[in-house]
């Protein structure tokens, strides 16, 4: 019994990596604009348009954009929780593990992934912070659609640090909202992936 769901964990991870990769190489292909007609393309995008569909529909307005890195958040969320939930099943049904050890070890890596989740966006953020403190360097036009996606993104996060931070020559906000950012995911998220690493692997500390 317990091989069987160590097979059914290996299986699923690997399929949620398939699939992650699959949603990778379209997105770089969705970059070069390919043939709508190809074969591949149309497996890529029976794979993965559903998903981002959906994501798109339900995503605020200013960020129906990014639905395909949201699913690519998903999926590593998934990653991470379904292959633990099910081992902790094989223990539990084993008679390893109580049902309250169980159902803690499911709580921990539901924590993990969610703590996973959220450090990559925070990083992403601080990317977009920094890109857009060096563009604001070299005043870049607003109408490239690039930086118009970039400003709907960052202003809601540095108009209120715009507010109370002295006024420059240089706007020094995208910096310190992306230093406060990595203090957070450093001492918050980071913390919480420790606590839940140690529920989802020992069952608490």
């Amino acid at each position: 019994m317990d091989s069987l769901f160590e097979f059914l964990a290996v299986t699923t991870g690997w399929v949620l990596t398939l699939y992650e990769w699959i949603i990778i190489i379209a997105i770089l292909i969705s970059w070069v604009h390919p043939d709508p007609n190809n074969p591949i393309v149309i497996f890529l995008n029976r794979m993965t348009l559903p998903l981002w569909n959906y994501l798109s529909s339900r995503l605020p307005n200013s960020l129906s954009l990014f639905s395909a890195y949201v699913s690519l958040l998903l999926v590593w969320f998934l990653k991470i929780f379904l292959p633990g939930a099910i081992l902790s099943l094989g223990s539990f049904v084993e008679g390893i593990d109580t049902a309250s050890i169980f159902g803690v070890k499911v709580v921990g890596y539901f924590l993990l992934g969610t703590a996973f989740i959220f450090q990559n966006l925070l990083y992403f953020l601080i990317f977009l912070l920094l890109i857009w403190f060096f563009l604001t360097l070299i005043n870049p036009s607003l109408n490239n659609p690039i930086v118009r996606t970039l400003v709907i993104l960052v202003d809601p996060i540095i108009t209120p640090f715009q507010k109370r931070l002295p006024r420059g020559r240089i706007d020094l906000s995208p910096l310190v909202a992306a230093g406060i950012f990595f203090l957070i995911n450093r001492f918050v998220f980071g913390a919480l992936g420790y606590y839940a690493s140690q529920l989802a692997h020992r069952g608490g500390f």
